[in-house]
């Protein structure tokens, strides 16, 4: 039979597991007065635990939610956890950035006894993060100077400007300044998604009209699909779809979507846009023919009708 640890028979084991966790732990009574506080908590707030015990935690816990969105009085209140990020002054008056997460504390019955409070420093990673952000534009600029200049200077080969090209010439010129194009859209696509990341666009949701959104983008690329000979499409349901998203990002997506659909289809194929109502989301399916085995693919974007502009996509061949 196992031998169990001393402290586990004593019933101090919780305390144990409290005080051997790295982060911060506050655990507090139903009334919100301090039961417990672990070194990590000690260390990051500036009060010992005896200071601790007994006080209100918003005296001792002096976060930049306590006033406003307590996370222990919510995660109490509405029996799920909750996590936050916020700033913490300390007993020194330093304000460090942390996240807290609370849970209740109840019995096998339902019955509430508290609430414990984990925390964190989560300032060398909103450093860490900064120093990305640097990065990124330091990135853009670097590499998107060269590949603008390398663009303007095959298109004065293109014009001519240095003297007359043959045939051949100007074919591989004209590939060569397509790429360029491509390899600059690339690069604006990554930052665009990396300064997402990174908060630094904001999505901003309104309502927008569905089929009039979807219709903008197509007419755009219909010289595009001509050029190729293909057969662009547009189905829509007989009822309007009103949908919460940014409309600027939500053409872009879709945008992208559809250029690649025409650009890698075959000549005188055909690309069909289809939306779907399905209650709480739209549904947009993007089909196109690739490929000599003329394997059809289904590209489609589910768009949850909320604020925050969520989107969940899935690829399936079909």
């Amino acid at each position: 039979m196992e031998k169990k640890p001393p402290l586990y028979k004593s019933g101090d084991w919780p305390h144990f597991i409290i005080q051997s966790m790295a982060d911060g732990v506050i655990t507090v009574d139903g009334k919100l007065r301090i039961t417990d506080l672990n070194r990590a908590g000690e260390q990051l707030i500036g009060h010992s635990r005896d200071e601790a015990l007994g006080r209100f935690c918003g005296d001792i816990l002096k976060s930049s939610l306590c006033d406003r969105e307590c996370p222990m009085k919510m995660a109490m209140n509405h029996g799920e956890a909750v996590s936050r990020e916020a700033i913490l002054q300390n007993r020194l008056g330093q304000k460090i950035e942390i996240m807290l997460s609370a849970s209740a504390l109840r019995d096998d019955q339902g019955n509430l006894w508290g609430g414990v409070e984990t925390f964190r420093d989560i300032g060398p990673f909103k450093l860490l993060e900064k120093e990305r952000h640097y990065l990124v534009g330091m990135f853009a600029h670097d590499l998107k100077t060269p590949v603008v200049a390398v663009a303007g200077l095959l298109n004065r080969l293109r014009q001519g400007k240095v003297g007359e090209l043959t045939q051949e010439q100007t074919a591989y010129i004209a590939t060569i300044y397509q790429e360029m194009q491509r390899l600059e859209k690339l690069i604006t696509n990554f930052l665009d998604f990396a300064r997402l990341d990174l908060h630094i666009i904001t999505p901003t949701p309104r309502a927008i009209q569905v089929e009039k959104e979807c219709r903008e983008v197509v007419n755009r690329f219909q010289a595009l699909a001509e050029a190729k000979g293909i057969d662009l499409q547009m189905e829509f349901p007989e009822e309007v779809i009103i949908l919460q998203a940014d409309p600027l990002l939500f053409q872009r997506a879709l945008g992208n979507l559809l250029e690649n659909a025409i650009k890698y289809s075959p000549p005188r194929g055909n690309v069909v846009l289809t939306v779907h109502n399905n209650g709480a989301e739209a549904q947009f399916s993007l089909k196109d023919q690739r490929g000599p085995a003329l394997l059809l693919r289904t590209c489609r974007i589910c768009l949850i009708c909320c604020i925050g502009g969520k989107a969940r996509i899935k690829k399936n061949p079909g």
